[in-house]
């Protein structure tokens, strides 16, 4: 008996610092992604975020990404924040839902008559922008992405 308690105080401490380390690195391994929205056009309907984790999906089908979120406009709205996310490459797309349609509407040509916007502030020539050109990484506790919408 005494040899098991002389085991568990000698060799046991190891094992508890390194349960303390996992949970730490977890904690560690997440962080807040901070999206500052400039030129909101008006204060109608709302802000729909896909997080997406590759290509599959992006920039409109919001099923298939990481995680989405919709946060209604107010006059009050500076930012949203996408907390506990795991280290890693993302590509964000926004659209500035007017009609709560979980959509952006197009006109007859395909020209968006909604607001919209990517990480990296990029944009596409006929369409959405590569996946490639939203490309971001998150590694730190916060990023913050400040994104221009286009009307």
């Amino acid at each position: 008996m005494i040899s098991v308690i002389a085991f568990i105080l000698t060799f046991g401490s190891a094992f508890l610092t390194d349960i303390d380390h996992s949970a730490a690195d977890t904690v560690r391994d997440r962080g807040t992604i901070t999206i500052e929205l400039e030129t909101l056009e008006n204060y109608k309907g709302s802000i729909r975020l896909s997080l997406f984790t590759g290509k599959d999906g992006f920039p409109d089908e919001w099923e298939k990404a990481f995680t989405s979120k919709t946060v209604e406009i107010t006059p009050e709205l500076k930012e949203i924040l996408l907390e506990d996310i795991p280290y890693g490459r993302y590509a964000l797309a926004i659209i500035h839902d007017e009609n709560e349609n979980f959509e952006l509407d197009t006109n007859f040509f395909g020209v968006p008559k909604e607001g919209y916007g990517f990480s990296n502030n990029a944009r596409g020539r006929f369409g959405p922008p590569d996946y490639s050109d939203t490309e971001f990484t998150l590694e730190t506790e916060t990023l913050v992405l400040q994104i221009e919408m286009n009307y």
